[in-house]
């Protein structure tokens, strides 16, 4: 299925160096009315792997370019993913046309404790969440030695979300931020940089988002992902059923100021009754603030 990228032009013409980021919209209830009631309002849809394997037909009624954005490679953990998986997410890249994969730098499998007490080696345990990882050289080696075995099976490249750590987890010896730093320059790996996943973490592990922000490596930057954000009993958790907070826009100027990322995703994929105006008026902001103009916006 042949579609035109979002990092600008279509598959066989290269970016000029004055391409703005497309602007897209995370799969979901406001993505479909959006895309029938504002066409040209944004340049792709993120949809999910999980999503496809489970509704192939849904792809039917996208009419603009997608990303494919994956949860199923379990690249931060030491229980690697199905060889049945890793194929059905090469054929989805494949026919998505996909420019790169988006993966989070998470696990979503891990050994199951009861057959490992048995002493049986069963099925690993399916997670119905990716989890963050333990901040440390292990795990670091982990993630180099699964992008070595992954690469290779992709046509396009693998990019890596960092992940929201709700808790300090146990082990961890290395700071958030320089940890994706690190497997950014380490494994010569781009981010797909989740604002507000850094918003969560810096409000629960107690850095400071903003200063956060100016010490990534934000030439790696590829694409952004940007949702809302809620704090229950003083823990601060991704919410992609409300808007981008102020401090999250702040964030995403503070970012391209210095970065040229080819994508910002707005993920509001959550709730089927989103606010569709004050989804376009963000979307609207952000379009004035990566310099990029409407395109035939209804």
């Amino acid at each position: 299925m042949g579609r035109a990228r979002p990092g600008g032009g279509r598959d066989d013409e290269d970016e000029g160096p004055g391409d703005r980021p497309r602007l897209g919209l995370a799969y979901g209830p406001a993505a479909r009315a959006l895309l029938d009631t504002r066409p040209g309002l944004v340049d792709y849809v993120e949809i999910p792997y999980e999503h496809l394997s489970h509704d192939p037909r849904s792809l039917d009624a996208i009419d603009v370019p997608v990303v494919l954005h994956c949860a199923s490679m379990s690249i931060a953990g030491f229980v690697p993913a199905d060889d049945r998986t890793l194929s059905d997410i090469a054929t989805w890249a494949d026919r998505t046309g996909t420019p790169w994969i988006g993966e989070h730098l998470a696990f979503i499998l891990a050994d199951d404790p009861d057959a490992l007490a048995r002493g049986d080696g069963g099925a690993p345990t399916r997670l119905t969440y990716t989890m963050s990882p333990q901040l440390s050289e292990r795990v670091l080696d982990r993630v180099g030695e699964n992008l070595d075995r992954l690469r290779p099976r992709f046509a396009p490249e693998i990019i890596l979300e960092n992940s929201p750590h709700y808790v300090d987890v146990p082990g961890s010896e290395i700071s958030y931020v320089d940890f994706v730093a690190e497997v950014a320059r380490r494994f010569d790996v781009g981010l797909l940089l989740d604002l507000t996943h850094l918003a969560v973490s810096a409000h629960n592990l107690g850095f400071d988002a903003a200063a956060a922000v100016a010490a990534l490596p934000l030439d790696r930057v590829v694409e952004i992902h940007v949702s809302g954000l809620s704090v229950q009993d003083g823990v601060a958790w991704d919410d992609h059923a409300s808007l981008a907070p102020p401090e999250v826009i702040d964030l995403l100027r503070a970012v391209v100021d210095h970065a040229a990322p080819r994508a910002v995703t707005f993920e509001y994929n959550w709730a089927p009754d989103h606010d569709l105006d004050a989804v376009v008026a963000q979307i609207e902001l952000v379009r004035g603030l990566v310099g990029r103009e409407a395109t035939g916006v209804g």
